[in-house]
């Protein structure tokens, strides 16, 4: 996807950000967006796991740190 969006930068004479910006922009344009909670429909919540990773540090451990990839 980097390089699409690289070589669409570069044979429109146009910035990266500015062409993201542009769809960000499309999908937002209307004012309504992407309704994800009516995509995802009886979807959520199926999960499991604690409410909020946050209510234990040990969730947290590694979070911010880059990752050698």
């Amino acid at each position: 996807m980097a390089r699409a969006l690289a070589e669409q930068a570069r044979q429109s004479g146009r910035t990266e950000s500015a062409l993201i910006r542009e769809g960000i922009e499309r999908v937002i344009g209307d004012g309504h967006g992407l309704d994800m909670a009516r995509l995802l429909g009886a979807d959520i919540g199926v999960g499991n796991g604690p409410a909020d990773l946050a209510e234990n540090r040990r969730h947290l451990a590694g979070y911010g740190r880059t990752r050698d990839c």
